[in-house]
């Protein structure tokens, strides 16, 4: 099931996914869990989503928001550096590089719990970017 048929709020990220990945994951490819990864991360961090899949640089907290978008992207969906970049609209070294500065940068305990928080949060998320169910008992 894609996220486009789950309505104006996504299961997992709210008010921030619903049409929005629904839309960013039709123009990159149909992947519903890297839209809903981007999802989280731009609504966490506040930046829209169109900021985060933006062309260019733009400010240094939306280049840092996108990187953590790439690296948990990469990290904790299994996506290759090549499936992450042309998520993103980058090239592969770029996403490579943006892992790299987010490993170097989990050594700060505040920016590793930020990490670690999106980390538990993706992982209750399936592949197709909806929200895991545990069977009762």
């Amino acid at each position: 099931m894609r996220s486009e048929a789950m309505g104006a709020e996504h299961p997992a990220f709210g008010r921030a996914g619903g049409a929005q990945v629904a839309a960013f994951e039709r123009a990159r490819g149909g992947d519903g869990a890297a839209a809903a990864v981007a999802a989280l991360v731009g609504r966490r961090r506040n930046v829209p989503m169109d900021q985060l899949l933006h062309r260019s640089r733009c400010k240094p907290e939306i280049a840092e928001a996108r990187m953590l978008a790439m690296y948990l992207t990469h990290v904790m969906l299994g996506r290759t550096y090549s499936e992450v970049g042309q998520f993103f609209g980058r090239d592969r070294t770029t996403v490579a590089h943006a892992c790299a500065r987010i490993e170097d940068m989990r050594d700060a305990p505040g920016f590793e719990d930020e990490v670690s928080a999106f980390e538990a949060a993706i992982g209750a998320i399936d592949a197709d970017g909806r929200e895991r169910r545990h069977a009762a008992g």
